[in-house]
């Protein structure tokens, strides 16, 4: 019985539907080979069918069995062009599974029978594998002629492909031009021809192009929306593209975790050409975390795989991986200097322009470093040549190279000059991500740039430049305004459905129920939370810098006491009455050691476990580390700071310290702010014309409702939301502008992610993703919540948490503990508190009273004093 032509139509039919549809295509594929025993044309193309879809669904591992199954039936028959066909099919799959070598035979064998126009699929797929093997200018050649012959033949669904693939390779090579004009030529074919599958492709591309351009709130937003329905193939290509985005903001934490969940799925699925370059970017995420180790070990492996794949290429790229680790683990020998600087060359050769740079920065680094100066400057001059285009990281690595090539010419005024140049670079790319998350990563990008300029400052020994680049290095994201993402009425359906499963969690813990499908949620929800912020672009203003003349005239009596730390050495710069000075104090980590003790034992105290003797050995525990911590950070500056108002700005873990508890600041007015920026901003809004006064109560805190009912007296017509009334959405549209808000409720800071640092409201909590979507911070703000002052502090002094987002926002002075406080003693301190608020007293003044007559710590100032 001769074969049914009809049967071979229909399975080649189901190869083309693989684009738009690839399981129907599979499903259709099966069916066509189970009755297709007498038919080998129909079976074969029904199993290459089967093979791409498969590819597409479940990974090359699963789709490589059909495939080579499909090729030993071709050969048995002796059937020339569908063997070919498979042979194609195979060679992608070969790819996938990092035997480039054997890819490429598969293409020359279907070259030995495809012609003409029927090459025009082989050549396309021989210049993908070609690009895996990092053989780019054969790649294009291919390319090029591909799409000449695809054309001729009308095959779209693989002029599509050619188009995104070759766009790839230009923009890995930095052609964005030429990248974006393939895509949207690829994209306008897929959409014109319902292809469905490769559109969704190209439209994730189209991130990734937005990535190379530093666009990362675009970037961001075409992965999302390409990663929603996506096969499992492709989620794995935007989950990689997604991680390398979050790297370019500073993410390394959640970058490295996003790979690490997903890595072991790529490898079952089979996709070891993609587990190598995985491998490179935990390499790359762990550099920036500054897990020198994990980078070396990440990278190794990642150069074993190129090696054992024959992608030479590839193979120098994550060898420049592991000489960065080398460097960043210490190394400094004129060993690692001569690799770095024969892997630039390579790498140059090869056309990783960004990954060359590194290793001549590296290079120039110990050769400066060795005294070898002439050495060091080749090396430099070369790494600086980067500084003019590009990504952010890129340009500001490439300005830091320019500024040590300075530093060896031995001009500090051109060194200045080159590092802010790297720091406006940094600036600016902050300035288009709306985020605060984002912002806070994206500033400690630049912060060997800020950290060479604060060495640069203490050397020269002058208070005044020390201040101007301690300054720079700190609290930049704070400087602007979160910006509220597009779909807004989005954002604030999530945050309500983020308090409904809250609550439900709240509930069915107390009830000591299963809650783990809640917690899923509840992840999953924040999770989209964070994703949607994300998409907002910034305002692309430019922070206003610090004005001396205009901080020391803001000051008046005042003294400000700012600290800094260079390496474990802590120091301050004082300024009072218009005179700088900077002093060197003592070590950072015994600073730490004594505040660690002082934030335990008040933990005890607030809480009041255990019994007598113990509480009373954490109260002499508290006052001997206070008494230290004293020594440590004023004793040293007594003369200066005499018995004045102080605005104290802190570093690094000294953000969380309750400073009221040191004997020195007893009944002192005091004020904490992330910068001495910052709290100029704040001093200039502190003339407001809302007198609008708020008192909310939250949930499950016994001493709120009487608390609130004790303030109400105060004031005259105060807005009061208590009971169920005080729902997020209500108490967030009455705070919005107010004069002063005081809310007593439960508070809880988020040290996972600050942005959802929260107060617990009756149907929830308001968190700092629903403050940041106030129109106009309220001028005031008391949270008599515990632990709601602390923040998340971040390379340069970057904050997040409550008190940031308040700042941010254009809040003028906040008052919330950095410790618990036991409630009947957080009742009491804040009558107080109003009361003398009531009769003038400034905000700092008022704690300070407060503090006094009740005896409370915890309670710190932010901000306007």
């Amino acid at each position: 019985m001769p074969a049914d032509p009809e049967l071979l139509r229909q399975a080649q039919a189901t190869y083309r539907l693989c684009a738009s549809a690839p399981q129907e295509a599979h499903d259709k594929a099966l069916d066509i080979a189970s009755r297709a025993d007498g038919n080998p044309l129909a079976r074969i193309a029904a199993m290459r069918t089967m093979g791409r879809a498969l590819r597409i669904l479940e990974g090359p591992t699963a789709a490589a069995r059909v495939l080579r199954e499909a090729i030993a039936l071709g050969e048995r028959l002796g059937l020339a062009e569908p063997l070919a066909e498979a042979r194609i099919t195979y060679a992608a799959n070969l790819a996938d599974l990092g035997r480039v070598d054997e890819a490429l035979a598969e293409c020359d064998k279907a070259a030995a029978v495809l012609r003409g126009a029927d090459a025009g699929p082989l050549l396309a797929q021989k210049a993908l594998v070609l690009c895996r093997a990092g053989r780019t200018d054969e790649a294009f050649v291919l390319f090029a002629r591909a799409l000449h012959l695809l054309r001729v033949r009308n095959d779209v669904d693989f002029q599509c492909l050619v188009r995104m693939n070759r766009a790839n390779l230009h923009a890995y090579l930095g052609r964005l031009g030429e990248a974006e004009r393939d895509l949207r030529t690829g994209l306008a074919l897929a959409e014109k021809y319902s292809l469905r599958h490769i559109g969704q492709q190209i439209a994730g591309n189209l991130g990734f192009i937005a990535l190379r351009r530093g666009d990362i709130p675009t970037a961001l937003r075409l992965l999302d929306e390409a990663v929603r329905g996506a096969p499992q193939y492709m989620r794995f290509t935007l989950t990689r593209d997604r991680a390398e985005t979050l790297l370019m903001c500073g993410l390394a934490e959640e970058a490295r975790s996003c790979l690490e969940e997903v890595i072991g799925d790529v490898g079952k699925a089979g996709f070891a050409v993609d587990i190598a370059e995985w491998h490179m970017l935990l390499a790359h995420a762990a550099l920036i975390e500054g897990d020198a180790t994990a980078a070396y070990a990440f990278a190794r492996q990642a150069t074993s795989e190129f090696r054992q794949q024959k992608r030479a290429g590839w193979a120098k790229l994550s060898r420049h991986l592991e000489i960065r680790a080398r460097w960043t683990g210490g190394e400094r020998t004129a060993v690692l200097a001569r690799a770095a600087r024969n892997a630039a060359t390579e790498l140059t050769t090869a056309g990783w322009q960004v990954a060359a740079m590194h290793c001549q920065l590296v290079a120039g680094r110990i050769e400066l470093d060795s005294g070898r100066v002439a050495r060091a400057r080749t090396d430099l001059t070369n790494a600086a040549k980067a500084r003019r285009r590009g990504p952010a990281d890129l340009r500001a690595a490439a300005w830091y190279a320019e500024a040590l090539l300075r530093r060896a010419g031995g001009d500090v005024r051109k060194v200045t000059a080159a590092l802010r140049a790297g720091l406006r670079v940094i600036d600016e790319h902050a300035a288009t991500l709306g985020a605060t998350d984002l912002r806070v990563h994206a500033s400690g990008l630049g912060n060997d740039l800020a950290i060479e300029g604060v060495r640069l400052a203490i050397a020269s020994g002058r208070p005044s430049a020390v201040l101007e680049w301690s300054e720079r290095l700190r609290a930049a994201a704070l400087r602007r305004r979160p910006a509220r993402p597009p779909a807004d009425h989005k954002l604030a359906a999530d945050l309500a459905e983020l308090r409904r499963i809250t609550a439900e969690l709240a509930h069915a813990t107390a009830a000591g129920e299963d809650s783990r499908t809640l917690r899923s949620k509840q992840m999953r929800i924040e999770e989209k939370i964070r994703l949607r912020s994300r998409h907002a672009s910034g305002d692309r203003g430019k922070p206003r810098p610090l004005n001396v003349a205009e901080l020391s005239a803001a000051l008046g009596e005042r003294v400000l006491v700012e600290f800094l730390r260079a390496n474990d050495t802590l120091l301050a710069i004082t300024s009072n009455n218009g005179r700088l000075e900077l002093h060197v104090l003592g070590s950072y980590g015994a600073t730490l050691k004594e505040l660690e003790s002082l934030r335990f034992s008040l933990h005890r105290l607030a809480r009041r476990h255990g019994s007598r003797a113990s509480l009373d050995a954490a109260a002499t525990t508290v006052r001997h580390a206070a008494t230290n911590l004293e020594k440590l950070l004023l004793y040293p500056l007594r003369e200066r700071i005499g018995e004045s108002e102080l605005v104290i700005v802190p570093t690094g873990e000294l953000h969380a310290l309750p400073w009221p508890t040191l004997p020195i600041l007893r009944g002192r007015p005091v004020c904490a702010a992330p910068s001495a920026t910052s709290w100029l901003t704040a001093m200039r809004t502190t003339t407001h014309n809302n007198d609008d006064v708020v008192l909310v109560a939250g949930p499950n805190l016994e001493h709120a409702n009487t608390e609130i009912r004790l303030l109400a007296k105060l004031y005259e017509t105060p807005a009061i939301l208590t009971g169920k009334k005080a729902r997020a959405d209500a108490v967030r549209k009455v705070m919005d502008g107010a004069g002063l808000v005081h809310i007593a409720a439960h508070g809880k800071f988020r040290a996972d992610n600050p942005q959802f640092s929260a107060i617990e409201l009756a149907d929830g909590p308001l968190t700092v993703y629903d403050l940041e979507r106030l129109r106009h911070a309220p001028h005031r703000i008391v949270l008599s919540a515990c632990d709601s002052g602390l923040s998340a502090v971040h390379p340069g002094d970057e904050l997040m948490g409550l008190v940031a987002a308040l700042f941010s926002l254009g809040t003028s002075t906040l008052i919330a503990s950095v410790v618990p406080v036991a409630d009947d003693v957080t009742k009491a301190m804040m009558l107080e508190l109003h009361r003398a608020l009531r009769a003038g007293t400034s905000p700092s003044g008022a704690l300070a009273t407060a503090q006094e007559r009740v005896r409370s710590d915890g309670f710190v100032c932010f901000g306007a004093s």
